[in-house]
């Protein structure tokens, strides 16, 4: 570890965590730059150092590999995106009507999801690149996919099979996805609003299902 090598003293008034925890977050942040950008499989080491100005050698202090650096780009990414929903859904009233849940969750996700770095990361630069992304990445839409149904069932009986339901969380997250996914190929050319209109329609008819 870098406090070891330089002697655990403070340097410049930084001390030796603070110049870790720096650099990772000038890692991190050079990540999603370059994956948002040229992408994860155009992307080498000394390129992202060269983007976060720190020497090739604190890269390995900090991530084993890029794909490391990619898994932790995309769960921060992921982590405002949840965030920005279960915030906008929690300042609603406990009253609040399927439709003006949904809507308002939807607003969240998109509006974080315009920023084309972030969007790129989670809708294209993680699929395929491994066994363990991939496996991190299905866990990610099964969050969704509850959070979004948890959100905006009313109190409906008798309850749907949890296998079944699984599936409707899966199928209403994946139509978002790739709606989210056209909207930035397209370069956000559509309204947000539109798109949050539409498919609120798509995710209020997925939860009547949920019967």
């Amino acid at each position: 570890m870098s406090i070891v090598r330089e002697g655990g003293r403070s340097y410049g008034g930084e001390t030796p965590v603070a110049r870790d925890e720096r650099r990772r977050r000038q890692l991190l942040d050079a990540g999603l730059s370059i994956f948002g950008s040229v992408g994860f499989r155009a992307a080498t080491v000394r390129g992202l150092c060269r983007e976060a100005r720190v020497a090739d050698r604190y890269f390995y202090e900090q991530f084993p590999s890029l794909e490391d650096l990619l898994l932790a780009v995309y769960a921060e990414c992921v982590d405002r995106m949840m965030t920005a929903v279960v915030d906008q859904l929690a300042a609603l009233p406990a009253d609040a009507h399927t439709v003006t849940r949904a809507s308002h969750g939807l607003d969240a996700f998109f509006r974080v999801t315009q920023n084309p770095l972030l969007a790129r990361v989670v809708w294209l630069e993680v699929l395929g690149v491994s066994p363990r992304v991939d496996r991190l990445y299905l866990d990610t839409l099964h969050r969704f996919g509850d959070l979004l149904l948890s959100q905006m069932r009313a109190d409906q009986q008798p309850p749907i099979d949890d296998a079944e339901r699984r599936v409707l969380a899966t199928a209403a997250v994946g139509g978002i996805r790739q709606t989210g996914t056209a909207w930035l190929i397209d370069g956000y050319t559509t309204d947000r609003q539109v798109l949050v209109a539409a498919s609120t329609r798509f995710l209020v008819a997925i939860a009547e299902s949920d019967r």
